[in-house]
């Protein structure tokens, strides 16, 4: 399929380009504090190679229809602002994962509950999909806190779900599904007809 960008008024989600290896590094050596506690790639020795090697990855990944993980961007500047994508894609059942970072930098502003906002609408609108999950490790409150304001449900604790840093960990899963989103539009319609906007 021919991959849109998927773009709103602040955010580009595009696939990485070999140029943007360089500012993909320097993301993840900021983000080591925060992104690298949840995300073990996030690590001083990640590397331009390293970069490169992962770009290649999501291109091959993206090709086969196995995945769609790429870079999130500011619409106005180009700058990278980090990554999300749906993964872990599952053909025959149509359910797939929404991951995402965003730079340290630039953490606190929306752009991870935006950027799951567009990957939703991707999900279900493009790639047909009738479930998508956001897993989590116990503790990462913030990805948590994403999952929530962009109207996924919290399912259940998951014991060993996760392989983060040499061990196994409980995780948190959240899911959407598409008559999430017709419900949230309905309750959006209702409020605006009793004035309570």
């Amino acid at each position: 399929m021919t991959l849109p960008r998927l773009t709103n008024a602040r955010l580009v989600i595009r696939p990485f380009e070999p140029a943007d290896a360089d500012e993909f590094v320097r993301a993840a050596h900021e983000s080591i504090e925060t992104v690298g506690k949840w995300m073990s790639w996030c690590s001083p020795s990640f590397t331009r190679e390293s970069a490169l090697e992962w770009f290649a990855s999501c291109d091959q990944d993206r090709a086969a229809g196995r995945a769609f993980d790429m870079g999130i961007f500011c619409a106005t500047t180009g700058q990278l602002l980090g990554g999300a994508g749906i993964n872990q894609l599952s053909p025959h059942h149509r359910y797939g994962n929404i991951g995402y970072w965003v730079r340290q930098s630039h953490q606190g502003q929306g752009i991870a509950r935006q950027a799951v906002a567009l990957l939703r609408e991707f999900g279900f609108e493009r790639l047909g999909l009738f479930r998508l999950e956001i897993v989590m490790g116990v503790g990462n409150t913030a990805s948590e806190a994403v999952a929530i304001t962009a109207g996924a449900t919290f399912e259940c604790r998951a014991r060993n779900r996760i392989f983060l840093h040499g061990q196994p960990m409980d995780a948190h899963i959240y899911a959407l599904i598409p008559a999430d989103v017709c419900d949230k539009e309905n309750s959006i319609t209702l409020s605006e007809v009793n004035g309570d906007r």
